[in-house]
């Protein structure tokens, strides 16, 4: 059996997410306890394998402070998947109203053998609307031996109604220490060797995900062939040694504006077979480290404003990598924008420098990244070509004539508000640009044709133009066109 599945939490105290682990601790200690749970986060979290153990708990026949003894009937027959009571729901293959009807004449039938009958419905954001509207009776009035558990990585897509009667949940994504401590569980059921750096690069491989610590983990042990496993097998194998050699040539190339030499020096990243994306993310970490030590006076390899103009340009290009066709394509690009900008310290200039108590504040490096210098490398400007908004044929004059930082501005405050909601969408925006506010549309500009489909679905296009209005207090329509202006 695969790592992952063989080491699933069983319990609330094996639970490797410590905001999860108290909270339910907290939860299943009392006597009123929640009749329907929403679990939400990115995949591979434990959202599902969470939701069993509520089920064992409310069903435990000797549970403890909240906590199933996992060897009586209820438990055994919940952890092996056996038990009637139990039932786990594909949302995206039961989605119809149909089955959520079949769903709620079950629902009142009494449990078989345990307290409470659990639906465990996973991807509920995938019932169809008349579905969510026929489960809403139910889950406002369930019969008291009826409890509901819905998982989902898009919470956004659940209705109000349904969110507001769940107890709500967030995974969120693994710390590097909860990473490594699910790893040295499995190591030690394994009786597996293997060095603290080996399992604290597993975890940063990982990006927060124990499913994906689990399997990378499981990948090394196989090839190592029974020996320790060390941080140099794992770096060898994933292509990541001398990372943080590689990262200081770099910087200094990016010093001295050595363009070419930068370039060449992703090149033969890239022929080694490294992980770009791990080789800028440990790069924004050494540059956040930078910033920290230039803002208490301790290096003057950078300006507190030239290290803040570096991870805009890198953290804007790590999040486009995903949807880049060569992956280093983002990363190439934002190290020629760099070399584009001739005076760093004309573009600081035009930014509040200190706060009242005159040190430089956190305010100050935000500011920064709306820099209209920067904008202009990043998303170069073409010739405007007339934008042909839907009737009234004549274009309608704009509510605000909005210069290229006030546009600026308001796709950022959008995609900050996005990430909360939705990742993938908020990485479409990162490469759009607003270009123009009328009274009752906003035009977006996307870069490629993928991206501007994706703001015309129908769900995201209705989410857009809800956060536009909370930003600007307008009802506006989302218009999408291609870089250039055609529609």
């Amino acid at each position: 059996m695969v790592f992952y599945r063989k080491y699933r939490p069983q319990t609330i105290s094996e639970l490797d997410s410590s905001n999860v682990r108290e909270t339910l601790f907290a939860v299943l200690k009392g006597e009123n306890i929640p009749h329907a749970f929403l679990f939400t986060g990115p995949k591979g979290l434990g959202k599902t394998s969470t939701a069993r153990i509520v089920a064992k708990a409310v069903n435990c026949l000797h549970p403890k402070n909240g906590e199933p003894c996992n060897v009586c009937e209820q438990c055994v027959s919940i952890t092996n998947g056996s038990n009637i009571d139990i039932l786990e729901i594909d949302g995206a293959s039961n989605r119809g109203i149909d089955e959520i009807r079949e769903l709620r004449e079950r629902v009142k039938l009494a449990p078989s053998s345990a307290k409470k009958k659990v639906y465990i419905i996973d991807e509920v954001h995938m019932l169809t609307t008349e579905a969510f509207n026929a489960l809403l009776k139910t889950i406002e009035e369930p019969p008291a031996h009826v409890m509901f558990i819905f998982c989902t990585t898009e919470p956004h897509k659940v209705p109000e109604t349904i969110l507001s009667r769940c107890f709500h949940i967030s995974f969120s994504l693994a710390t590097t220490a909860e990473l490594v401590h699910s790893l040295e569980r499995i190591t030690n059921g394994e009786k597996i060797e293997a060095e603290k750096g080996a399992l604290e690069l597993i975890a940063h491989l990982a990006e927060g995900g124990f499913r994906d610590a689990a399997k990378i983990l499981e990948e090394m042990v196989l090839l190592s062939n029974g020996q320790i496993l060390t941080k140099k097998f794992v770096e060898e194998k994933f292509h990541v040694a001398g990372v943080e050699k590689q990262i200081q040539e770099l910087l200094v190339h990016l010093q001295k504006k050595q363009t070419k030499e930068a370039l060449e020096l992703v090149n033969q990243l890239t022929i080694s077979g490294m992980d770009i994306k791990y080789f800028m993310s440990q790069l924004l970490q050494e540059l956040h480290t930078q910033l920290l030590q230039t803002i208490a006076g301790n290096t003057k390899e950078f300006s507190v404003g030239e290290i803040s103009l570096l991870m805009q340009l890198f953290s804007e290009s790590f999040a486009q990598i995903k949807y880049a066709a060569l992956p280093q394509l983002p990363f190439e690009i934002a190290i020629v924008a760099w070399g584009e900008i001739d005076n760093t310290q004309a573009v600081v200039s035009k930014m509040p420098k200190v706060s009242s108590s005159g040190k430089p504040t956190m305010e100050t490096l935000l500011k920064k990244q709306q820099s209209i210098k920067v904008k202009s490398i990043l998303y170069p400007q073409k010739e405007e070509k007339p934008v042909t908004i839907a009737t009234p044929a004549v274009d309608q004059p704009d509510i605000i004539s909005r210069p290229t930082d006030e546009n600026v501005a308001l796709m950022e405050n959008l995609i900050y508000k996005m990430k909360t909601h939705n990742s993938s969408v908020a990485g479409v925006l990162r490469s759009c640009k607003v270009q123009k506010v009328t009274d009752t549309q906003i035009v977006l500009e996307a870069a490629y044709a993928f991206h501007k489909e994706r703001l015309e679905d129908a769900k995201t296009c209705e989410i857009i133009e809800k956060m536009v209005k909370e930003i600007t207090g307008k009802q506006l329509q989302l218009v999408a066109v291609l870089r250039g202006g055609e529609k």
